[in-house]
């Protein structure tokens, strides 16, 4: 099963409409259906992140089948890649340790920004 299949699957279980779930992860409903069907292959680690968020997922979840394009002469085709090397995935978690610190930062110095207004 693909990501997007995954995504659309876990959406339907926790009956949100596709704009309640795209306005929760700050895209488009065009974009949210473009990553739902397929069209689009490529969702980066932040928005991954807040879809594990929001469905309570791991990220290793998204993982396991996942399917990616690969060009061939004439045409694209999938590939699944059952078994993604472990350093991909520390990387990634890794990643999003930094951008929760970030966020806490980030936060921290509007407090603080907000305290001196």
């Amino acid at each position: 099963m693909t990501t997007g299949a995954k995504i659309k699957n876990l959406r339907e279980e926790m009956h949100f409409s596709q704009a309640q779930l795209a306005f929760e992860l700050g895209i488009s409903q065009g974009t949210l259906h473009n990553i739902e069907s397929g069209h689009s292959r490529k969702i980066d680690f932040l928005l991954m992140d807040k879809i594990c968020q929001i469905f309570d997922k791991d990220f290793k979840y998204f993982l396991d089948g996942k399917t990616v394009n690969t060009i061939n002469e004439n045409h694209n085709q999938t590939v699944f890649l059952n078994n993604l090397q472990d350093n991909y995935l520390e990387e990634f978690k890794n990643l999003v340790i930094r951008n929760k610190e970030n966020q806490e930062i980030i936060a921290d110095l509007q407090n603080k920004l907000s305290l001196k207004n």
